[in-house]
């Protein structure tokens, strides 16, 4: 009985997604929350709800933040478990690291490098390029932490994108010190092979002179 209450109300659910799909009425927005807290609910007590996806992401066309937050959750603790869902949750967050607003591209690159995903490597190449190089500080800090991050997935990768010369770039010229104060976190306190050290800590006596020298 139990298990069937749960599969008409995910069905339920399921309706009213539909419904508010590219609905920009007045409380619309507030309705998704509401469905949406519905569906992290459920699936944080182990109820499976990935048959929401396409509902969930269609409703997540939106510049709501809170949003955009809970359709992220949603997307990439399915992306990890569900192969079929994960080449659709890149795409989708693929999507929003080229939208307008840069809190929303922020928020997927981070969600889009958090990814537990088979191949992510050459998902990450395009969009962590496209942030180191953005106009937003916000953005370039989430890819800063992006390129580091993917170094402990794959080194070679960060060498044949050329990011270590771009992020000595940023690390000596960028004017937000917020852009740089993540990589230096991160290289004191993580390990790094000899070879990925050299890249990196050739210009970090130099970064940290020009840091002290901004702030």
């Amino acid at each position: 009985m139990f298990t069937l209450i749960r599969k008409s109300e995910v069905s339920d659910l399921k309706s009213q997604l539909r419904q508010l799909a590219g609905s920009r009425a007045p409380g619309a927005d507030d309705s998704k929350r509401d469905l949406f807290k519905k569906v992290i609910s459920n699936m944080t007590i182990g109820i499976d709800v990935s048959s929401l996806f396409g509902e969930m992401v269609m409703c997540s066309a939106t510049s709501d933040i809170v949003l955009k937050k809970m359709c992220y959750l949603y997307v990439g603790n399915y992306a990890k478990v569900n192969p079929d869902l994960a080449l659709l949750t890149i795409n989708f967050l693929q999507r929003d690291c080229k939208d307008e607003d840069p809190m929303i591209r922020g928020l997927a690159l981070r969600s889009l490098c958090s990814l537990r995903v088979a191949n992510l490597v050459e998902y990450l190449v395009g969009p962590l390029g496209s942030g180191l190089k953005d106009n937003n500080s916000y953005v370039r800090m989430v890819a800063v932490i992006g390129v580091l991050k993917l170094y402990h997935i794959s080194a070679s990768t960060c060498i044949d994108a050329d990011f270590p010369a771009i992020l000595k770039h940023l690390m000596l010229n960028d004017p937000d010190t917020q852009v740089r104060i993540p990589f230096f976190k991160e290289i004191s306190f993580s390990t790094y092979d000899k070879s990925y050290i050299s890249v990196l800590f050739e210009f970090c006596k130099e970064s940290r002179v020009s840091l002290r020298e901004s702030s």
